[in-house]
């Protein structure tokens, strides 16, 4: 059984993760009606947005508000993130050099938010179960 203040770290994560799918999903729709954006942006942009309400987002949701964390909670997160950072890279006129540098720094910066909550869990005794 978690402890009161388990439950409210859960529960804060939770709204922090629903108020980052919300605020992402709000410049979507925002960007998509500016008049330069092309087909090929608004193309990129569903992608996101599909990525934002998807079945590892809605899992991740259900996790969070059961106050139940398992493994493929932080995969989820992980691979969301990643996805999104992928999707957009993909999408932006750059140097591939400079492309690259930025999606190494943002999948390094992705796995290490994942172990700082991991060890934030374990800090506070908040079991991390394992996938059955």
């Amino acid at each position: 059984m978690l402890t009161t203040f388990q439950q409210q770290y859960i529960a804060q994560w939770h709204d922090g993760f629903m108020s980052y799918v919300g605020s992402l999903l709000g410049v979507i729709a925002g960007l998509v009606t500016r008049p330069e954006a092309t087909r090929e942006d608004k193309e990129a942009l569903e992608a996101v947005k599909m990525m934002l309400t998807g079945k590892d987002a809605e899992d991740v949701e259900r996790d969070l508000s059961s106050g139940i964390i398992k493994k493929s909670t932080l995969d989820k997160i992980e691979k969301i993130n990643g996805d999104l950072v992928d999707t957009c890279l993909a999408h932006i006129q750059m140097n591939p050099l400079v492309r690259e540098f930025c999606k190494q720094m943002m999948h390094i910066q992705i796995t290490h938010n994942r172990r700082a909550e991991a060890m934030r869990l374990q800090a506070l005794h908040i079991p991390i179960i394992e996938n059955l």
